[in-house]
């Protein structure tokens, strides 16, 4: 992803979240996704959204991370496709920047379904890692803490950990908590 040039004090936020068949962005796929999209500079929600993605290659799978996202082929029997899902997400977070929870990761799945299926996205060209914003603005003691750690920690709900849209949305949260 290339990313765009626009005005990011007034840009909307789209906190995103995936669930994935295992780490290698390259080899692994997105089953989930979680967005919650906001404005700037209140950040007030605008959108939440998600989506289960069917997984193409299901064989490839770490059956760990299987078990941590609860991928279930018969729950996923109304998953939509990645070229759907990126459709979406295309209109979705047009003109948004991009946030997460260590976004490089989610940044690399998102490069690879665009590689895959040839839709991109129009993002800002930076992106927001939570994690990185949240330890700088704590303390170095939050540098190493996840999502679910910190979110307690700030008195922040995060029933549904790893499930796309409650991490997004606990994402979301920590942000406005830290940057209040």
């Amino acid at each position: 992803m290339k990313g765009q040039e626009f005005d990011v004090k007034s840009a909307p936020i789209s906190f995103i979240d995936l669930e994935m068949t295992g780490l290698e962005g390259s080899r692994h796929e997105i089953v989930e996704i979680g967005l919650v999209k906001v404005s700037q500079p209140e950040l007030e929600i605008i959108e939440k959204w998600e989506a289960r993605v069917r997984p193409e290659h299901p064989e490839n799978a770490d059956p760990e991370a299987l078990k941590i996202s609860g991928y279930d082929p018969e729950k996923w029997k109304e998953a939509i496709s990645l070229e759907e899902m990126m459709r979406v997400l295309s209109e979705k977070a047009k003109g948004t920047i991009l946030a997460g929870w260590n976004i490089s990761c989610d940044y690399a799945f998102l490069d690879a379904a665009i590689t895959r299926t040839g839709i991109s996205l129009e993002l800002h060209r930076r992106v927001l890692d939570v994690n990185s914003y949240a330890a700088a603005k704590l303390g170095h003691q939050f540098g190493a803490s996840g999502l679910s750690s910190t979110a307690k920690s700030l008195g922040i709900s995060l029933e549904g950990h790893h499930t796309a849209l409650p991490d997004a949305m606990a994402c979301y949260e920590v942000y406005k908590k830290v940057s209040s």
